[in-house]
């Protein structure tokens, strides 16, 4: 408290100049090395799994969610009958309607959502492998290889789509009593991903609607 005050102290209003913001980091502004300066000057361990949400491909309020679902602070039942805001007969998963609904399971090993991730992943490719936990398999996601820069860099995008559209549909089907449709799930989740992609810096010589209906073509189309 006492160096906040003193750096207080020595900085004060000047008339007639707007306000501005400065970074004087020695690199460029980014939430990631905003992140890594805070963990360091807490003297903590920086946890690169957690920190690696920080890739500009995806809308901020998307990396946000990411990293508090890798923290483990999404609001699901489970956490909430912690909380003691719901008894323990209201936390089975909102999914299912069989297991508790934990981060782990309403992201991942509920057999409705790894029938998402199932068919996302079929259209690329790939065949996942289940984890024990959301933040191993996001780990694992991570570390696939792909032979093009672009094409890791859709599948990463998709794997926050994927994550982000499932926690959305579940929010639907609790407070806006909506039905779950599967084939709908992932169409939205294509078209996310394709939409995506047009703010990117280096843009994908596609249209949206190309890459949205041509999911299953795209590591041809990358190639």
């Amino acid at each position: 408290m006492a160096d906040l005050t003193k750096l207080l102290a020595d900085h004060f209003p000047l008339p007639n100049q707007e306000d501005k913001i400065t970074w004087k980091g020695k690199e460029e502004y980014s939430a990631r090395v905003l992140q890594q300066l805070l963990y360091m000057s807490m003297e903590a361990e920086v946890d690169n799994v957690v920190c690696s949400v920080w890739m500009n491909l995806v809308p901020p309020k998307v990396e946000v969610f990411m990293w508090l679902t890798l923290l483990g602070r999404l609001n699901t039942k489970e956490r909430l009958h912690r909380k003691g805001v719901l008894s323990a007969n209201q936390v089975a998963c909102t999914f299912c309607s069989v297991q508790p609904e934990s981060l782990d399971h309403v992201l991942l090993q509920c057999h409705i959502s790894w029938k998402v991730w199932g068919s996302i992943a079929e259209d690329l490719g790939l065949e996942l492998i289940m984890h024990p936990t959301f933040k191993q398999f996001y780990n694992a996601c991570l570390a696939i290889q792909w032979k093009r820069k672009n094409m890791k860099r859709i599948w990463i995008s998709t794997v926050f789509a994927v994550t982000w559209r499932l926690w959305m549909v579940r929010n639907e089907v609790i407070f806006q009593q909506k039905e779950m449709n599967i084939t709908e799930i992932c169409h939205s989740i294509k078209w996310r991903v394709a939409e995506w992609t047009k703010a990117w810096k280096d843009q994908l010589p596609y249209r949206v609607e190309e890459l949205a209906r041509n999911f299953s073509a795209i590591p041809t189309l990358l190639n």
